[in-house]
């Protein structure tokens, strides 16, 4: 069982990691569902579901498949498929076994944090809230790898890539198409740091000391297999209670008093106690025990706990002024990201999206930007604005913050506004010719206007309001050091939960004037505004004063 149980771990990861390297990138995320194991954890449909208060289908589904066979067959999600867990399985094995001493036993009431931890995530998913930091070790092992692997990998490719084209230029050629050169960089990397030592140190004092004690899901999990079918038993004729079961067990199932008892709640079914002694001890499909047996660590002072946490925790959530804050106004979300509320109650901040998105302007929120909304997206311009033909977003999202907008739908999907600076734009504040935001602007949204400027009259970038995505192209293209001159803002953003972001009427119109504003056709509308003399007239955006 063990040896099935470790070939199970490898093929899962592997395919974890093929799907996150190989499939979540363009163009295979278009094709194919690269976010369908995110899928598997039944604790976040769950919670998703309450605190959205709807279904997502894709979720929704394999989450209660995956509560069935829980409650028929114990936490093999743990055992055999959870990516966190192999892991820690293999830090334990090869990092901290040696360090680790038997008299440096974890006490067994710890195991009933991650109980109190799971109301807690409950009752703030009552309230509407869905705080995703810890909840998911799918969603935690995804944060690792695009936050820290994913860079460090590409940084070591980019070196790579480089001295083999010094040494065989063709090879490099043919590679480079495959790969791109640019090495995705994300905040939050020593935050992300402290989580992954938290996730793992733990195996200094205990084997599996996360799956045991902290994580929520796997608290979840045990809860729905506490009268599984599939689960250990003893063979009284061969065991001499040596105890040698409960001092190899990872979670502390079994009891070194009684090892004929079992606590299926606790147990992942690694088969290592199995494989101890031939005979003594083996998993086998059984009658559920309804009464007796032991269940999971949790009395009712620990229910009101998890109660009293969730209660003390909504303020932080919820009742706070920051979830009012901003960062003046420069809060982007992705195109296709539901409303606020509703895209706080979805999203895991797994990571999926800033992985996938071409020119790594979306980056994880801080705590900066409220507690949250932490590690959930947000569009960062100056690093990478929002390309025109790329929604590989919304098709890699796997609880549905982000809608899959097909292209010509995304044209409509208004995510903020650019705003001119006319303190540092160079054309504004110094008449020197600059044309780069026009250039880069796929929406045809900003048109140059002859106007008297504080050093007399001059050719000058305009912003049609009603006509920019906010894309953030001008913004990250533009040369001013530091902050840009033309800098987005979401005020204008158009955030839906279904349906079309524009009607037929409204689309056509908007397609019509962003075809209308090329250049040939505003450079004769520049001098007839610059003979006019009308300077301001017509400028229906925001300026800087």
């Amino acid at each position: 069982m063990r040896t099935f149980r470790v070939i199970s771990q490898i093929f899962f990861f592997l395919s974890f990691l093929f799907l996150f390297f190989f499939l979540n990138r363009n163009p295979a995320a278009y094709r194919w569902d690269s976010e369908i194991l995110l899928w598997a954890n039944p604790l976040t449909g769950l919670l998703t579901t309450i605190a959205s208060r709807s279904f997502y289908v894709p979720i929704a589904v394999t989450a209660a498949a995956i509560m069935i066979l829980t409650a028929l067959f114990g936490r093999f999600f743990c055992g055999f498929f959870c990516p966190l867990g192999s892991i820690i399985d293999f830090l334990d094995k090869f990092i901290f076994e040696k360090m680790r001493s038997a008299g440096r036993r974890i006490p067994g009431f710890f195991r009933r944090i991650k109980y109190v931890l799971l109301i807690v995530l409950i009752v703030l998913a009552m309230f509407g809230s869905f705080f995703p930091l810890i909840a998911d070790p799918l969603t935690i092992t995804t944060r690792f790898l695009t936050v820290l692997v994913n860079p460090v990998l590409s940084v070591f490719g980019v070196d790579l890539l480089n001295l083999t084209g010094w040494i065989w230029p063709p090879v490099v050629e043919r590679i480079s198409g495959f790969f791109s050169s640019a090495v995705p960089l994300y905040y939050g990397v020593i935050l992300t740091v402290i989580l992954l030592l938290l996730v793992t140190a733990g195996g200094f004092w205990q084997k599996r000391f996360w799956c045991a004690n902290i994580c929520p899901t796997g608290a979840f999990l045990g809860l729905l297999s506490r009268f599984t079918f599939f689960r250990r038993a003893v063979n009284a004729a061969k065991c001499n209670s040596c105890s040698r079961c409960a001092a190899v067990c990872p979670t502390g199932t079994i009891d070194k008093k009684n090892v004929s008892g079992t606590d299926v709640s606790e147990c992942i079914e690694c088969g290592v106690c199995v494989e101890l002694k031939d005979g003594c001890s083996s998993f086998q499909l059984l009658r559920p025990q309804f009464t007796g047996g032991s269940g999971p660590d949790l009395q009712r002072r620990h229910l009101l706990a998890g109660v009293a946490g969730g209660v003390l925790m909504l303020p932080v959530f919820r009742a706070t002024a920051i979830n009012k804050r901003d960062d003046h106004g420069r809060l982007i979300r992705p195109p296709g990201a539901l409303p606020e509320e509703k895209f706080l109650a979805r999203c895991s901040g797994c990571g999926e999206c800033m992985k996938v998105c071409p020119t790594n302007g979306l980056q994880p929120c801080m705590f900066t930007d409220g507690f949250s909304r932490l590690y959930t997206p947000k569009l960062v311009p100056r690093i990478g604005g929002c390309e025109e033909k790329c929604s590989l977003c919304g098709n890699v999202c796997p609880n549905g913050a982000i809608r899959k907008l097909p292209l010509e739908e995304k044209q409509f999907a208004k995510i903020g506004t650019a705003v001119i600076d006319r303190h540092k734009c160079l054309a504004w504040a110094q008449n020197r010719e600059c044309l780069v935001c026009d250039e880069v602007c796929p929406y045809n949204a900003i048109e140059f206007r002859m106007v008297d400027t504080v050093k007399g009259r001059f050719k000058v970038p305009v912003v049609f309001e009603d006509l920019c995505a906010g894309c953030g192209l001008c913004e990250q293209n533009c040369p001013i050091f530091d902050q840009a001159a033309i800098v987005v803002y979401k005020f204008g953003e158009n955030r839906r939960e279904s349906g079309e972001y524009a009607s037929v009427w409204q689309k056509e119109v908007i397609r019509e004037r962003r075809r209308k504003s090329d250049s040939v056709h505003l450079d004769n509308e520049l001098d007839y505004a610059g003979e006019s003399g009308e300077v301001s007239e017509g400028f229906s955006d925001g300026f800087i004063e």
